[in-house]
């Protein structure tokens, strides 16, 4: 039987280094704090960036992520692993954005990819690549969040059904179904508008 989908799983816990850095960090040492959560950031504001269409308001979800996480860390028991307590986090203030933003974002030219020359090829391709890069955003627009979470932490931050299902507080053969769900979802939407 598969380990990663043991109806119990036992949860990871904190790694000695973050434990020093735990303590470090009730101290008062705030370079503690950097130190225990720059491992975890690339993959927080990876998910963030599933849940908010905007980058900055993805950057913005990170970062109230990382205050309620400096707020909470007192009361930090360490029963899950550091990486799971923040994934968690990030997933319960996404599903109630009106909790932390604060005003919707102005849309600027900044954000628009402007060629300064006319490569044919290349262009093509790039053409081709954002298309699939839309269908496959627009088809996890359309999954639960659960679905969609769980999908993102299996296939992009390579999590175990165990720990995601530590982050989506259900079985680990729950969040297995979530994913599966969720390629099979995935996987017909895109199929559609190739086949169109």
């Amino acid at each position: 039987m598969d380990a990663s989908l043991d109806r119990h799983p036992r949860p990871a816990t904190v790694t000695a280094q973050e434990q020093v850095w735990l303590a470090r960090c009730r101290e008062g040492d705030q370079s503690a704090f950097q130190n225990l959560l720059r491992p975890h950031l690339t993959g927080l504001l990876s998910l963030a960036r599933r849940y908010c269409r905007d980058p900055h308001w993805a950057e913005d979800l990170v970062q109230e992520t990382l205050v309620r996480a400096f707020k909470g860390l007192p009361n930090f028991r360490a029963e899950s692993a550091l990486r799971t307590w923040l994934f968690r986090i990030l997933v319960r203030l996404a599903y109630e954005p009106a909790r932390w933003q604060r005003s919707m974002p102005t849309e600027s030219l900044g954000d628009m990819d402007v060629p300064d020359h006319y490569d044919g090829n290349k262009a093509e391709q790039q053409a081709i690549a954002r298309e699939l890069k839309d269908r496959l955003d627009e088809a996890m627009e359309r999954l639960t969040h659960r679905q969609r979470t769980a999908l993102h932490l299996r296939a992009v931050e390579g999590m175990d059904y165990a720990t995601i299902s530590g982050v989506l507080h259900c079985s680990a053969t729950a969040a297995r179904m979530h994913v599966l769900e969720a390629r099979r979802k995935v996987l017909a939407r895109v199929k559609e508008h190739i086949d169109s």
